[in-house]
């Protein structure tokens, strides 16, 4: 699969390539695939991209998160569980 990045600058189209990646996805998942392109209009390789763009996002979005948490133990601003605790069982409760 050869992505490509198309812009437009001043009207005047610039293509882009990028490096080519070859993935293997079990049939059913290429059906589905198949399935969306056709629903949405787009073709496969727009949205293997898209998804792909996305996943990335959510792994950095994690990673951040944890190096933040991770931050804030090793300066001390933590609430210990058992002053939590009690607060996340009223939570809980029904009504």
């Amino acid at each position: 699969m050869q992505f490509s990045l198309r812009y437009f600058l001043n009207g005047t189209k610039i293509k882009v390539m990028a490096e080519q990646l070859q993935i293997e996805l079990e049939p059913a998942k290429i059906v589905a695939l198949d399935a969306l392109a056709t629903q949405s209009g787009r073709r496969r390789e727009e949205l293997v991209a898209q998804a792909l763009d996305d996943f990335l996002a959510l792994e950095q979005q994690n990673s951040d998160a944890i190096r933040e948490g991770l931050d804030d133990l090793a300066a001390g601003r933590i609430v210990p569980h058992e002053d939590v605790l009690p607060t996340i069982q009223a939570m809980r409760r029904p009504v």
